[in-house]
């Protein structure tokens, strides 16, 4: 099957492998319906946090210590067919994760809202080239891995009004036991409107943006993370369980994965 599709800056009509997938659709007071929705374009938020100051601080201490960065409330892309709502990932290597971010799609002219985990390799989250020297290049990290998605989404009008109160959460398997890894309120990161007002191409049929992620709570605050994560708390599991709950009417989209590593933790290819 073949999927033509206009992707700007480009202007041209290019010929692009399909992705598709499936959503079960949850209307307040209406009735649940499935679509199936073409994956036509994948963005990510870069540094989506609401304090633009304290970014722009973080940003300036990361370009002090000689590394290119791109800027606050940044969008990259990440190839169509990264994004699955499978419950298992092929990654290459173990260090490797995920973050929660809430995900907003365009089908049919309407825009809904699920959550997902932008996954990350952060064996290249910073790295030295002959060419631009040192770097840390989230883009590079995206595109390494697939992104994942909820099986369920919510029409956007049905949460606009309460946007900020609904909450992000993800736990990770550590010694056996589930733990909370992130939870934060979306009034902490930029909102839908933010990213409708200065990309216009959320609203094209089939794109899809991951909106940015919030703190990760670090291993200092519990000691249970020692040995499975790096020294910003970043862990590197092999489970990741998200959820996304509206407490105005009391309901949750989740869903979890695993990560497979195709490398052995000793190969040379680490």
């Amino acid at each position: 099957m073949q999927f033509y599709v206009k992707i700007p800056p480009i202007g041209r009509k290019k010929l692009l492998m399909i992705n598709t997938l499936p959503m079960i659709i949850h209307q307040h007071g209406g009735v649940d319906y499935e679509i199936n929705v073409p994956v036509v374009r994948i963005g990510c938020s870069r540094n989506a946090n609401r304090d633009m100051q304290s970014t722009q601080k973080f940003i300036d201490g990361v370009r002090k210590e000689g590394s290119k960065m791109h800027g606050p409330a940044g969008v990259c892309f990440k190839s169509r067919y990264l994004l699955t709502n499978e419950d298992v990932i092929e990654v290459q290597g173990p260090h490797t994760s995920g973050e929660i971010e809430f995900i907003v799609f365009t089908y049919l002219s309407q825009m809904f809202v699920s959550v997902g985990s932008d996954h990350n390799d952060r064996s290249i989250d910073q790295m030295w080239t002959p060419l631009l020297g040192k770097i840390q290049d989230t883009a590079k990290t995206k595109q390494m891995v697939p992104a994942v998605v909820a099986r369920d989404a919510w029409p956007y009008d049905d949460v606009k009004e309460h946007w900020d109160d609904i909450v992000l959460k993800s736990m990770v398997s550590v010694s056996g036991n589930l733990v909370t890894y992130q939870e934060f309120a979306l009034a902490e990161l930029l909102g839908i409107e933010h990213y409708i007002n200065n990309h216009s191409w959320i609203k094209d049929e089939g794109s899809f943006l991951l909106g940015g992620s919030g703190p990760i709570l670090l291993a200092e605050s519990s000691g249970m993370y020692t040995g499975q994560s790096n020294l910003e708390g970043i862990m590197f599991p092999d489970d990741f369980y998200f959820e996304m709950f509206d407490p105005v009417l009391d309901r949750t989209i989740s869903h979890s994965y695993d990560a497979l590593s195709l490398e052995e933790i000793d190969s040379f290819s680490l």
